[in-house]
């Protein structure tokens, strides 16, 4: 006889993706429970790098400051030919989103950061040493099995599961759901030091046909070195302490370093083909895997984590029908797919094949470094590609694809209220909904909404201004510190923009089209 937990959500794997989506679905108050096999986080390095996105999200949940004091922000990347020159550097100096666009980060201290946030949550539960054995679904909700480290038994009844359970997921495996895309042929050896003396504020691609190296900093005088493997090299022999001495000697010379973790990885560059049956649903690893070559693989499991969560509590607070979970994949499956492309790209750069292949791309990039577009593009990593989202929980305005807010992330700048009070905009725009009015003539328009759709999603009312704070009862008002960002909110002027939970812009819209817009999200929600 099993015992039973009544649950919300329960959430498979306690690694970054699943603690990240307790930590949403405590803020939103939902009732979940946190399922881990192993008998903690991390203790590990793994991933070494976080992107802008995921400190925005940090942010939300109200840990971006313990987790941005262990990071190294703002680290740059340098190309070197086997001569060991550098032939192309990316310095990427934007903060569109309000933080850098990469820094260097421990896992093991962000994954500590992430469980010491859900202690702030009293209906948020996580039992580690305890292992998923098998689910059964029906139309309202999902039964689990898991075991406890004794072998008890124990029924865990949930609306949703979050299979959050990594690149073996078996939840994805008990779905039957198949892994679409390739594995490297690649082998590398990833070696991980700690009190190293190399302060070069940047990674380092040795791009060298003969053999690919690869080097990335860390915080607290940490570093990374990754090698490629020859198809004939026995890993063993490679992961020998004196093959690894010879390995670093080109690079470092006599300089000793202290390895802490030596691994031989294969790369994959695979996607689920479907993120959800029924109520469970695939996130992070489960339902992507990326090479690191722009060390995105953490990072979009973040995204999965935020995109889900406001979900599914809104529809197990009721705000929405349980249709709204079908925008899930729809939103983030091809952004997700993109990324891994953009890891293959850049991995072909860092991964010459042959002498022309080395040396064409050294032409290229120094050429490229003349033409100032060009180098502008590579310089501040525009390649990067950011979702848009055309389909899904929003409503697209009239404006074109490249100067559209709807669908993508609002831009976060640094914005101050009547009082001189510098913040970042989230921080005023709180972790909900939000309806931000943009230079609008009458900020009383803003207070007047009345749609149900608003009393429904209880959103919080922000007006942005130029340069006075326009106060109004119920209204949070707040103006630019500077022009930086400025610029991509001026064809908002005299709109509204309704904000979801996750950032992203839902609709915009003037006061006059307000019941309209009304009534095409009501539809969304059902």
């Amino acid at each position: 006889m099993s015992d039973l937990l009544e649950v919300e959500v329960l959430i498979i794997g306690a690694g970054p993706a699943g603690l990240a989506t307790a930590n949403y679905l405590g803020l939103y108050g939902v009732r979940a429970l946190v399922v881990e096999q192993n008998v903690g986080t991390v203790a590990e390095p793994r991933a070494v790098s976080v992107d802008d996105e995921t400190l925005r999200s940090m942010q939300t949940l109200g840990l971006d400051e313990q987790i941005i004091a262990n990071t190294l922000p703002g680290y740059g990347a340098r190309y070197y030919s086997p001569s060991q020159k550098e032939f192309a550097r990316i310095q990427p100096t934007t903060r569109e989103y309000g933080h850098p666009r990469r820094s260097g980060f421990q896992q093991p201290e962000f994954e500590a950061a992430l469980l010491a946030g859900l202690d702030r949550f009293p209906d948020i539960t996580v039992l580690f040493g305890h292992r998923f054995e098998r689910l059964h679904q029906d139309g309202l909700g999902v039964s689990a099995e898991i075991f406890d480290p004794s072998g008890q038994s124990i029924t865990v009844r949930a609306s949703f599961l979050a299979a959050c359970d990594g690149g073996r997921s078996s939840v994805r495996k008990q779905l039957g759901i198949e892994l679409a895309g390739s594995s490297f042929n690649e082998r590398w050896l990833v070696i991980d030091c700690v009190n190293d003396t190399d302060a070069t504020p940047a990674s380092i691609a040795y791009c060298d046909h003969r053999r690919a190296a690869i080097t990335i900093p860390g915080p607290g005088r940490t570093r990374r070195w990754e090698f490629l493997l020859k198809r004939n090299e026995e890993e063993s022999l490679l992961l020998a302490d004196g093959k690894i001495r010879d390995l670093l000697k080109p690079y470092i010379g006599s300089r000793e370093v202290e390895v802490i973790r030596k691994i031989v990885y294969t790369f994959h560059a695979r996607i689920a083909d479907r993120w959800r049956i029924g109520r469970v649903f695939l996130l992070g690893d489960a339902a992507h895997l990326t090479p690191p070559y722009a060390g995105q693989g953490l990072n979009s499991g973040q995204r999965d984590a935020a995109n889900f969560s406001w979900k599914a509590a809104a529809v197990v607070k009721g705000q929405s029908h349980l249709a709204l979970m079908d925008t899930y994949e729809a939103e983030r499956r091809d952004h997700a797919w993109s990324l891994i492309r953009m890891a293959i790209q850049i991995g072909w750069v860092m991964v010459p094949r042959n002498w022309f292949h080395t040396y064409a791309q050294i032409i290229f990039f120094r050429l490229a470094g003349v033409i100032p577009p060009v180098r502008d593009y590579f310089l501040g990593m525009k390649f990067k590609p950011l979702p848009r989202f055309r389909n899904g929980f929003l409503c697209e305005d009239a404006l074109n694809p490249r100067d559209t807010l709807v669908g993508r992330m609002l831009p976060q700048p640094d914005v101050c209220d009547a009082n001189g009070q510098v913040s970042k905009l989230d921080d005023i725009l709180g972790p909900g909904f939000a309806l931000l009015a943009i230079d609008l003539a009458d900020v009383t328009e803003l207070t007047a909404l009345d749609h149900p759709v608003w009393r429904l999603l209880a959103p919080r009312r922000v007006s942005l201004t130029v340069d006075k704070c326009a106060v109004a009862d119920g209204v949070t008002a707040v103006s630019f510190v500077d022009n930086l960002l400025r610029r991509r909110f001026e064809k908002y002027a005299g709109c509204i923009l309704l904000i979801r939970p996750d950032r992203y812009v839902a609709a915009a819209f003037t006061a006059a089209e307000s019941c309209s817009i009304g009534d095409r999200l009501s539809e969304v929600l059902g």
